[in-house]
């Protein structure tokens, strides 16, 4: 059976048919424990009163013996089913109330059972020999026989009807039997079907849940589970409920999931054509380059070979950014890597990035300034990180923005974090391009980053400002300059 209700069920109507057997068992000996109770009790009375109405018993044997058999079939004569017998003290039959057995005359019933049991407990039933069948126990009630207080015999009454199995369809007439066993029947029956209905009750929410998984198997994550709620029952407050609702959770992160795999793997695919690309285009010249240098080298003059090499070494020089940009970038994506971070004045990094691109800026014509005021709170954060982002924001506003320009470097408390600023004086970028800025290999149709970039200074500065936490963004109109701004949540320290 492969369904658990299936299983359940099985068990439950095995347990109750095994309930009724054992149950039968129990009543069955019950019954008969009490049948063989009020059996010797009865036939302990009856010998008692045969040893009251005759205490002469023995006297009456001993002056007629074949007249006495007779008297003895006399007392059993409204119980014919019981056994009455005169024993000796040694246990051999003197007279019996009915027919003489042909091995009485070498026959000695044991009588040790009997004188033990009734030292012991008079009232307990005793198991001894039958009489009439040699070899054979059964339960008798036996009294004494005595003469001038001399035990000389022994009247043994053989409690025949205490054998239930004979006499079982009598009992099964009696109406406090039936009625016990009707009731004991049904009340079982009863708890069968209502196990049963309560396991069907329970297990529908399972059956349900189990047809919304195959479904799901069969769909794929294309599967809508807002038209499985009915079946789902989330709305429950068990453990079927709760379940249900962890599934869906699941269902639906999974899916997220897989829709994030295939984005990732999305931009891969873009990104292994965008480096292919921008590989190729620098590498492509700096072959053209050499080769020309090599096969003209006869040809050219000095200055045109210096021309050439120049070229080359730009191009190379293009490359040996590209590829230190993706390994940085790489890096960056690991899901093993781990920010270094500790409290750091970022007002003070911010100048210390400043001061390193001084020269450049000045030989460019260009002013550059900081501006950040006196008193802002630690964040921690890993300065090498921000001291790289914020250098490639100042890389990018300082090649854009025209001699006479200006570059500012802004921090600023925006009250829930720190917000460091790069502010230029360039050409702005293009409102259709500002949502794909921070993009891997995304070009601006103003060719912001045409000159000696890699194409992924931006997208580091993202990646940075994600690790810690943080966000980045832009505002720009053009022709009027643009405001590439890194967002930092204030961290304990």
């Amino acid at each position: 059976m492969k369904s658990l209700r299936a299983r359940v069920l099985a068990l439950v109507i095995g347990f109750g048919l095994g309930s009724a057997v054992l149950l039968a068992i129990i009543m069955y000996g019950a019954v008969r424990s009490y049948y063989v109770d009020m059996a010797y009790e009865k036939s302990s009375q009856f010998a008692e009163r045969i040893i009251e109405m005759h205490p002469e018993l023995w006297d009456i044997y001993a002056h007629n013996p074949p007249q006495f058999s007779a008297q003895l079939r006399e007392y059993i004569l409204y119980s014919p089913r019981t056994g009455l017998y005169l024993l000796d003290d040694q246990g051999r039959v003197l007279a019996s109330a009915g027919e003489h057995r042909k091995f009485w005359d070498d026959y000695r019933v044991n009588l040790e059972p009997v004188r033990r049991s009734l030292e012991a407990d008079p009232m307990m039933p005793i198991v001894a020999e039958d009489p009439e069948r040699e070899g054979k126990t059964c339960i008798v009630a036996a009294r004494p026989v005595k003469d001038g207080g001399v035990t000389r015999g022994w009247l043994y009454v053989v409690v025949r009807s205490a054998d239930l199995p004979a006499y079982a369809p009598d009992m099964l007439k009696s109406y406090a039997i039936r009625t016990s066993v009707a009731v004991s029947l049904t009340t079982l029956a009863l708890g069968v079907i209502m196990t049963v209905a309560m396991i069907a009750l329970l297990t529908k929410p399972l059956v349900h849940l189990t047809e919304v998984v195959e479904r799901v198997k069969r769909g794929g994550f294309a599967e809508d589970l807002s038209d499985c709620s009915d079946d789902l029952q989330c709305g429950r407050h068990d453990e079927i409920g709760r379940l249900s609702l962890t599934f869906r959770e699941m269902f639906e992160r999974l899916k997220l999931e897989m829709q994030r795999v295939k984005q990732v793997d999305s931009r891969r695919r873009e990104m292994v054509a965008s480096v292919s690309h921008d590989l190729r285009t620098p590498l492509t010249a700096l072959i053209g380059q050499l080769e020309t240098v090599r096969m003209k080298a006869d040809s050219l003059t000095a200055a045109e070979q210096q021309q050439y090499l120049s070229r080359a070494l730009q191009n190379a020089q293009h490359l040996r950014r590209l590829t230190d940009a993706l390994a940085e970038l790489a890096k960056l994506d690991n899901p093993d890597f781990r920010t270094q971070c500790e409290p750091i004045a970022i007002g003070e990094l911010a100048d210390d990035v400043v001061q390193r691109h001084v020269t450049r800026a000045h030989d460019a014509g260009i002013e550059l300034e900081v501006d950040y005021p006196d008193g802002l709170p630690l964040t921690s954060v890993d300065a090498a990180l921000i001291e790289r982002a914020l250098a490639n924001l100042l890389d990018n506003a300082i090649r854009v923005t025209p001699s006479g320009g200006k570059v500012q470097v802004r921090v600023a408390n925006g009250g829930d974090g720190l917000r460091l600023e790069v502010i230029d004086t360039g050409p702005g970028v293009a409102l259709e391009d500002q949502p794909r800025v921070f993009e891997r290999f995304f070009q601006t149709s103003l060719h912001r980053e045409s000159r000696g970039s890699s194409g992924l200074g931006l997208a580091i500065v993202k990646r940075v400002a994600e690790l810690h936490g943080g966000r980045v963004g832009l505002s720009s109109q053009p022709g009027r300059g643009a405001t590439f701004f890194i967002e930092l949540p204030l961290l304990a320290a």
